[in-house]
């Protein structure tokens, strides 16, 4: 999981969180699957988001508990807890949150254990991991096939250099041909005391592109949104800004909203606080292994078999971890975001 998506944050107590892991694991209590969160450190507060999600998820009767094992956040800590949930008669393991911490956990466990991480990094596909997270190649590509059905040809990528913008980027390129699409990209930041509009037009050669890809978050959403107001530029955003006001008319892939807003209906209602978008993925991840449980078989060949209408949309894994998303095409306004269409990702 890159840093840009863990920026919703339910600032509590340590002490809080370890009283919260009591329903989840008894004292000496073994189960088949493990949620791997760090419950101390920086990260604490994102950690005990994702445990109070998966207590929400629906589960049998008789299902076993899914046990919580403390990361510290750290690659280091990931792999003893991935070691202690093993000993422990864990199968299955849900989580680590980010791309290090997944990284070790799979060479701690093994690369033929099915690990159902949070993390949106697709270097990550091919290395043993199964991605839960939504990744800029999802994003980009659902994004990209809706605008080319409107009629969008001629695009221009905006964005720098993170992570994610970098996938994102690498996404569109790969896509472009299938689609018909004209890419070109501009890096950000521009050169001091040029404007977006004027830059879009020396790249062109005087002309317009039909739409703007932003690749980057929030902030160069907003700062794209500003520039290219009333230019007849159609914005495009790779993830949605949390501040849909201020870029009103632009396209985005993500979640369906309406999903989302019962989810955190329910978690507020129980827990007194609002859930980010990991919180979403986590009641998913849990509810997935549920089902697996249910089934009667837990390993990574039913994980890679898998399927799952969650919060976060219908998801199904590939055998090399990666997964294929239907994700929704959303139109920012004054009130949110709302859904004009259903695209499914590469």
């Amino acid at each position: 999981m890159t840093s840009h998506l863990a920026n919703r944050r339910d600032i509590l107590g340590l002490a809080l969180a370890a009283t919260l892991a009591a329903p989840l694991l008894a004292a000496g209590k073994k189960g088949t699957a493990a949620l791997l969160i760090p419950l101390t450190g920086a990260s604490a507060s994102i950690g005990l988001a994702l445990q109070r999600a998966v207590a929400l998820a629906p589960q049998d009767a008789k299902a076993e508990a899914i046990m919580a094992f403390d990361t510290g956040g750290t690659p280091e800590g990931a792999a003893t807890a991935a070691r202690q949930a093993v000993k422990r008669g864990a199968r299955i393991i849900l989580g680590p949150l980010f791309s290090a911490e997944t990284a070790a956990v799979i060479a701690a466990v093994g690369g033929g254990f099915p690990v159902l991480s949070f993390s949106n990094d697709e270097s990550l596909i091919g290395g043993g991991a199964f991605l839960l997270g939504v990744t800029a190649t999802q994003s980009v590509s659902a994004l990209l096939g809706y605008a080319r059905r409107r009629g969008v040809r001629r695009v221009v990528a905006y964005g720098g250099t993170s992570l994610w913008s970098r996938q994102g980027l690498a996404a569109a390129q790969r896509s472009k041909a299938a689609l018909g699409i004209e890419l070109s990209e501009l890096p950000a930041p521009l050169p001091a005391g040029q404007t977006l509009l004027a830059a879009l037009k020396q790249l062109g050669k005087g002309d317009l592109p039909d739409a703007v890809l932003v690749t980057d978050g929030a902030a160069d959403l907003i700062a794209a949104a500003r520039a290219l107001d009333g230019s007849g530029v159609q914005l495009l955003a790779s993830e949605p800004a949390t501040d849909a006001a201020a870029i009103s008319g632009a396209w985005a892939a993500g979640s369906d909203p309406s999903t989302m807003v019962e989810f955190a209906k329910r978690y507020q209602e129980r827990f007194g606080a609002l859930p980010g978008s990991l919180a979403a993925l986590a009641f998913d991840g849990s509810a997935l292994i549920r089902s697996l449980q249910a089934g009667g078989t837990v390993d990574r060949a039913a994980l890679s078999s898998a399927s799952a209408n969650g919060i976060t949309g219908p998801i199904r894994f590939r055998a090399d971890g990666g997964a294929q998303r239907e994700l929704a095409i959303l139109v920012a306004g004054e009130r949110g975001y709302s859904v004009v269409d259903k695209s499914q990702t590469a």
